[in-house]
């Protein structure tokens, strides 16, 4: 492997097809340190359920974490994102640094290795029964895996893009 795979975290597969919008979140939460969901929802043109989405996304890679202040609910960076988005850091560097927290997770590295023994970028149904093969946390009907799989294939394609 190419990155060791991490224990799939308790928390919702993402469902975030834009991986420039979670890293736009993440940039937010870096320049004002915290953010209720309100904020996201009323100002950075998110609906409620995107703002959900893209922040369980960046969750899923560890860079934010669930915060409070003043009776807001929101989120903050973990040390992982201060890390990632410190500014002493390239955007090159902080790229790989994105890639190697998606390629932590088996199915993003398995649908990877599949695009490159087909030399292409493999079906929904492909990438459906590789998440099936890897127990992935509270999907239950095929609709969502077919949806969660298309943020699969986006996020690969964003590596993908990466390396053009």
């Amino acid at each position: 492997g190419i990155v060791s795979v991490v224990k799939e975290p308790q928390i919702p597969f993402p469902q975030a097809d834009s991986f420039e919008r979670v890293i736009n979140l993440c940039e937010l939460l870096k320049q004002r340190g915290f953010i209720s969901k309100y904020d996201i929802t009323q100002n950075y043109d998110f609906d409620h359920r995107q703002t959900d989405y893209y922040s369980n996304a960046a969750k899923y890679l560890g860079l934010i974490k669930d915060a409070r202040e003043n009776r807001n609910v929101g989120y903050t960076l973990t040390q992982k994102g201060l890390q990632v988005f410190n500014p002493s850091i390239s955007i090159v560097d902080r790229q790989l640094e994105f890639v190697k927290l998606i390629l932590e997770h088996a199915a993003f590295q398995e649908t990877l290795k599949l695009y490159f023994d087909k030399g292409e970028v493999p079906t929904k149904d492909e990438v459906v029964v590789i998440m099936k093969n890897n127990g992935l946390y509270k999907i239950d009907s095929d609709t969502t895996y077919k949806r969660r799989a298309a943020t699969i294939i986006s996020w690969i394609n964003w590596i993908l893009g990466l390396i053009e």
